[in-house]
């Protein structure tokens, strides 16, 4: 019951979507034609006039338009990626000219160039019209992917993620993919999913592919076999699988990824007397959300649920240090909200500084209920501290 409920969350969600989009002919400079395109936009855009969004643009938009948006929509939906444009390509008519490939110099012929400088084009005016974030996705699907993995070939990449999905490379890509991604110095997503298996991909993503890149953090490849999918549902499969290892970092916080990131951390200082360097629970919220800045040029104010989710396990081991700087951060990020002081207080009452806490109480009394928590969760707090503090 519960997996056909999110079935048909996921399909409602998608229809949403699908609804909200735009369709518009796009004149194009460097084609010298308009070119039909669907666009979807943001579902809260106009209600966050500051904030910018993630571009995904889709090749072969006539068939995987839809999908990828109904997907973005339902993942932004549940904060599992951020909201983003989502623009499709129609190339019903055009797709094989498009990609086509020089046989001997193994370089997409003229049209395939001017497609890819339309493509640019259009990352150009969406970022000139809407609040496009420094943060571009290109998808295609066997030969509309293969001509994407020609922006590795220039000297500046100009996406900063791949989906690949059925690749048909060529053969120059084949030679020199690798050692492309190999010389990204931005940060950069690289994601690839087939049928069960695929010579050449295999050939080219291999184990040692992976320890070459082990120790480049800013370069993340993914090679998904995603077996029992035939050409048609492949995509459908590789969609989302995608998008959730592109966006990994804009995830939220996972208490038991936390709580092992937590534990390793400790066993590395266990047993020294001088823990400078040790990273903090807070100190990684901090580093997560620097890194959502870095790497998807989103510049974002912690989500509440992500400080209750580090609050929580921190309570749960008593840090009540760690507790009082949390709470303080609450607060600085939400001051109209109780929480902060909420926690602070509990952070003192954990030390024993019961004066200290009812301050903080009391401070959150004047504030509004949050997470649960109102001012009756308040008066109790103080109530119960000052008969302690006469005992």
């Amino acid at each position: 019951m519960k997996n056909l409920l999110l079935i048909l969350l996921t399909l409602l969600l998608g229809q949403l979507a699908i609804s909200q989009a735009l369709y518009r002919a796009f004149p194009s400079d460097v084609l010298g034609e308009e070119r039909n395109v669907k666009i979807l936009k943001p579902r809260n855009y106009s209600k966050n006039p500051e904030k910018t969004y993630p571009l995904i643009i889709v090749l072969d938009g006539d068939f995987l338009f839809e999908p990828v948006a109904g997907t973005v929509d339902y993942l932004s939906y549940w904060d599992q990626m951020p909201e983003s444009f989502v623009i499709g390509i129609n190339q019903r008519e055009s797709r094989y000219d498009e990609t086509r490939i020089d046989t001997e110099s193994g370089f997409p012929e003229p049209q395939a160039l001017k497609f890819m400088d339309f493509v640019m084009e259009i990352k150009q005016t969406m970022m000139d019209e809407y609040r496009v974030a420094p943060f571009t996705v290109i998808l295609g699907k066997d030969i509309t992917a293969n001509i994407a993995s020609y922006y590795l070939m220039r000297k500046k990449i100009s996406v900063d993620a791949l989906i690949q999905i059925a690749p048909e490379y060529s053969a120059l890509i084949q030679e020199n993919l690798i050692n492309k991604i190999n010389q990204l110095e931005e940060y950069n997503y690289f994601y690839v999913a087939t049928q069960d298996r695929n010579n050449i991909v295999d050939q080219i993503i291999t184990k040692e592919t992976d320890s070459l890149f082990s120790t480049k953090k800013n370069i993340n490849i993914k090679y998904d076999k995603i077996e029992g999918t035939n050409p048609y549902t492949l995509a459908a499969r590789a969609i989302p699988r995608a998008l959730d290892f592109i966006f990994k970092e804009y995830q939220l916080i996972d208490e038991e990824k936390l709580m092992n990131q937590d534990i390793a951390e400790e066993e590395k200082f266990e047993g020294k007397e001088n823990k400078k360097g040790m990273v903090r629970v807070i100190d990684r919220i901090l580093e997560k959300y620097r890194m959502i800045k870095e790497v998807y040029g989103i510049d974002m104010k912690l989500r509440l649920i992500d400080l209750v989710t580090i609050a929580e396990y921190v309570e749960s081991k008593k840090d009540w240090d760690q507790l009082i700087d949390i709470g303080v951060l609450a607060h600085k990020e939400y001051p109209d909200i109780l929480y902060g002081s909420y926690i602070e207080g509990l952070g003192y009452e954990g030390i024993g500084r019961y004066s200290r806490a009812i301050k903080s109480y009391n401070t959150a009394y004047a504030l509004q209920p949050a997470v649960g928590i109102d001012k009756d969760d308040v008066l109790d707090k103080v109530e119960m501290l000052q008969i302690k503090e006469k005992e």
